[in-house]
Parts: structure tokens; C-alpha cells; sequence
């Protein structure tokens, strides 16, 4: 009898030791648990948290040519006719002053301010060029940027790359073209023909 029981209590503590032991093992078709899982995601570098759109991201060189990080604001389009006497397009809180002999003929220009997480307008018709410089306001109340640098205006493509930069205008505050111009950030700049335009440093 108390070897019979002796057999039962070792079978019992054998079964118990082989199922700890299988346990341990992953199996050819199970998750191995201690294998540490990738989150697919948006990468982000050390310290930016990426959560803030008009917060530069932390590996952008002061010295190089980026565009400027904003806030996103409404999008605002604007289709208006503009002929040889000039005239003013008003998009978002952006300007594009055509002068007087700029077209030889009335043109139908669109505006368009997307709602982005930079400063920049886009123009059509694609490539119309003016006789005479044009002036293009883009305000950027609504972006970050470093303090030691000089805020421009950048001809980019359809994906953001920088091609050229405008010339930069200095226009005297009491100039009346932009008396009803908002927001104090503004940077000017004379294009020649039309593309995107985008702030940058």
C-alpha cells in the first residue's frame, strides 16, 4: 500500500516537472514571449516627440536651407482675373501683388493656401511669367523659427524640395498695397513666373 502510493506521488510529481518544462520551450508555431515586438509607426528622433507640427524637428541644421515647421491653418482658395492695370490676390493671410504692365493680357490665376504643416501657396496657371517682378507675401505668424536665422521665401516642387530662393524685398511699413495684410510675420519676395512658394530658412 505505501509503495503503491509512493509510485502514485512520483508519476504525479514527473507529469507536473515535464509540463514546467514544455512551458519554457516556444513552439515551432507559437510567439516566442520573450522575443521583443517592433510597433510599426512614425519614426521620430530622440526628443522630438512629433506632436507638435511647429516644432522644427530636432536633427535640422540651423545652417542648412529647410522650410520653416507651422501650426496648419484653414485652406483657402481664390480664383480671381487679372489684367494689364495689375492687381491684388488675397489667399489665406497671403498677397500677390501683380503691377501694372506685369500681364499683357487678363489671366485667370488661382490661389491655393493649403492646410499644411508649412507656410506656402500654390499658383496656376503653372509657369505664367510677368513682364514686370510680382510681389508674393507669406506671413508665417503661425510658424517656428530659430532665432538666428532669416526667414525667405523658397520656390519649391510638388514634394517640397527647395529648388531656388526669391530675391527678398524690403517694403516700407506705410506702403498701401498691404494695409489690410494680417499678421505681423511676413516675409516678401519677387517671382517672375508662378510655381509653389514656401517659407524657409
Amino acid at each position: 500500500m505505501i509503495v503503491r502510493r509512493f509510485l502514485i506521488v512520483l508519476g504525479v510529481l514527473a507529469g507536473a516537472a515535464a509540463l514546467v518544462s514544455s512551458c519554457r520551450e516556444a513552439s515551432p508555431v507559437g510567439v516566442d514571449g520573450r522575443t521583443p515586438t517592433v510597433i510599426a509607426g512614425r519614426g521620430t528622433h530622440d526628443g522630438d516627440d512629433g506632436g507638435d507640427p511647429a516644432e522644427p524637428p530636432d536633427d535640422e541644421d540651423e545652417a542648412s536651407d529647410s522650410l520653416v515647421a507651422c501650426r496648419p491653418l484653414p485652406y483657402d482658395s481664390v480664383t480671381q482675373t487679372i489684367g494689364p492695370e495689375g492687381g491684388v490676390i488675397e489667399v489665406g493671410r497671403n498677397w500677390l501683388v501683380v503691377p501694372g504692365g506685369a500681364l499683357s493680357a487678363p489671366v485667370t490665376i488661382t490661389a491655393v493656401a493649403p492646410s499644411d504643416t508649412v507656410a506656402m501657396v500654390r499658383f496656376q496657371p503653372e509657369g505664367l511669367h510677368f513682364q514686370k517682378s510680382t510681389l508674393l507675401v507669406l506671413a508665417y505668424d503661425n510658424c517656428r523659427i530659430p532665432r538666428t536665422v532669416t526667414p525667405r521665401i523658397a520656390l519649391v516642387t510638388d514634394a517640397f524640395q527647395v529648388i531656388d530662393f526669391l530675391t527678398p524685398v524690403n517694403i516700407p511699413p506705410n506702403d498701401h498695397r498691404f494695409k489690410k495684410a494680417h499678421g505681423k510675420q511676413q516675409v516678401i519676395g519677387e517671382l517672375q513666373h508662378f510655381s509653389n512658394y514656401a517659407v524657409a530658412w
